[in-house]
């Protein structure tokens, strides 16, 4: 079964179709990008990191992190957390992200996004 879920990205909104096992599916045509946004508050202690062990294939894309964004500018409000994606190879890969403080050992979320390059 598949449902669209729509996640801010750059100020804009883009579909993601979810896959049965929850993972967010991204169809890139070589050559194209696409910008992941993510709530984050690192006030908290929490941020978002990449999963090397949940991820596989990133050879296919060029990843540039860009970093965290602050939302309002009072001290510990939430901002937001990106990566730009570029498919430079066509595969399939999956690009995993945990949402976790660096003290503990378990995220309290992980995200979970399916790349195809055809």
């Amino acid at each position: 079964m598949r449902m669209f879920v729509p996640i801010s990205v750059a100020a804009m909104f883009l579909t993601l179709c979810v896959n049965a096992q929850g993972a967010d599916a991204i169809t890139l045509a070589l050559g194209h990008s696409k910008t992941i946004v993510l709530p984050e508050n690192p006030s908290t202690g929490y941020t978002w990191k990449i999963d090397q062990e949940g991820s596989d294939n990133l050879s296919i894309l060029a990843i540039v992190d860009q970093g965290h964004k602050r939302g309002a500018s009072m001290p510990g409000a939430p901002g937001r957390h990106s990566w730009r994606l570029r498919a430079n190879a066509r595969g399939h890969a999956i690009f995993q992200l945990v949402y976790q403080r660096p003290w503990e050992p378990a995220p309290i979320e992980t995200r979970r996004f399916e790349i195809d390059v055809p």
